[in-house]
């Protein structure tokens, strides 16, 4: 390696020095650079877009079910419903002999006069006796003659005349046994059902075999919450389907009292097929007549208790309590808006709206 010399070792150290000199002078020029950019509010990043403000979101408008006030009337009623039935009715049996049916005369919902047949049981058997007994009178009959003729004592005669005075209370018994094989009506009436028998089946003693009912005096009876609402001579309406007729209640619990009463001092015996009366039922009887098919179906009687005629009425749902404040909310100018009311008469499903609402108005269901 050749040794340095004094003179070129000067010149080495002389340009290093101004190397570095320049350096600093650079990075200050740079420096100063950055720091105008930055003054001038300038970016040396690229260019970004611009920020928008956050969009208005617009509310959609609501839409409401409404249902337009009106006028009507409005009643206050109690229903009640009972099976229509007849204040007399007569199960007709054979009372103390059977036999096989033979043949029917009528057939259910048939209207009866009081003594037409109902229906009859053989009888063969006994005809074929009723000849036998009418042959021994009449034998036992000639037996008495001949001995009148033949001269015969009295004791004789009166002797001979027992076995057909014992011949012929034997032929009633049987004439009275043919005459009870016929079942007739004992009353005006309608045929309400008759015993599932058939011609040929055994009819027992004590079997109904057919129910007529009279259909000239009809009822229902009921078991209202309130029997205090119902006294006798209350005016009702009673309704099958569709059908509507006026009724009148007959026996409530006070005028049953009395009725029983009566019924003990004077030691009557109760009417057959009349009416079972009960302590919590109310007896309410047609004023018009009834078709005789009505017998046996539901009906419904109804009791108007209080009525507001040419009122405005809402259903009771939609009545609210706001702040202790009784209001129906209105669509007005689009908006749901809470009216105060004042309610009359308030049913189970609809009230009277005395004021707050007008006809007209549209009530908000939802």
């Amino acid at each position: 390696m050749p040794a340095v010399t004094g003179v070129y070792y000067g010149d080495m150290c002389m340009m290093i020095g101004l190397k570095k000199l320049y350096m600093k002078k650079t990075a200050a020029a740079l420096l100063a650079a950055v720091m105008a950019v930055c003054s001038s509010g300038c970016y040396l990043l690229p260019d970004e877009e611009e920020v928008l403000p956050a969009p208005t979101v617009k509310a959609s408008s609501v839409s409401y079910t409404t249902v337009t006030a009106k006028r009507k009337t409005l009643e206050k009623k109690m229903v009640n419903s009972g099976t229509v039935m007849s204040e007399q009715m007569y199960n007709v049996a054979y009372e103390k002999e059977g036999g096989t049916i033979s043949e029917f005369y009528v057939r259910a919902g048939q209207k009866v006069k009081k003594g037409d047949k109902i229906c009859s049981i053989d009888t063969t058997d006994i005809e074929y006796r009723i000849q036998l007994k009418e042959l021994d009178r009449k034998r036992a009959y000639l037996n008495t003659v001949v001995l009148y003729e033949s001269g015969c004592t009295q004791a004789e005669y009166d002797r001979a005349y027992v076995d057909v005075t014992l011949l012929d209370i034997e032929l009633e018994k049987l004439y009275q046994q043919r005459d009870n094989a016929l079942l007739v009506s004992p009353a005006d009436g309608t045929i309400s059902a008759l015993a599932d028998v058939r011609v040929g089946d055994y009819a027992s003693p004590g079997q109904t075999i057919a129910s007529v009912m009279q259909t000239d005096k009809l009822y229902i009876a009921i078991k209202p919450n309130d029997l205090t609402a119902f006294d006798v001579g209350t005016e009702v309406q009673i309704r099958i389907d569709e059908d509507f007729y006026d009724g009148e209640v007959f026996m409530d619990p006070d005028a049953l009292v009395d009725y029983r009463k009566e019924q003990e001092e004077s030691h009557e015996k109760k009417t057959e097929g009349g009416i079972d009366y009960q302590a919590d039922m109310i007896y309410i009887r047609f004023k018009d007549e009834a078709p005789t098919d009505a017998v046996g179906q539901l009906a419904d009687s109804i009791l108007i208790q209080d009525r507001a005629e040419n009122c405005i009425v809402v259903s009771n749902n939609l009545i609210k309590t706001v702040d202790g404040e009784t209001v129906v909310y209105v669509l007005k100018d689009g908006e749901k808006t809470a009216v105060p009311v004042e309610v009359g008469l308030k049913t189970g499903s609809q009230s009277e709206i005395k004021s707050g609402i007008n006809e007209g108005d549209e009530i908000v269901i939802r």
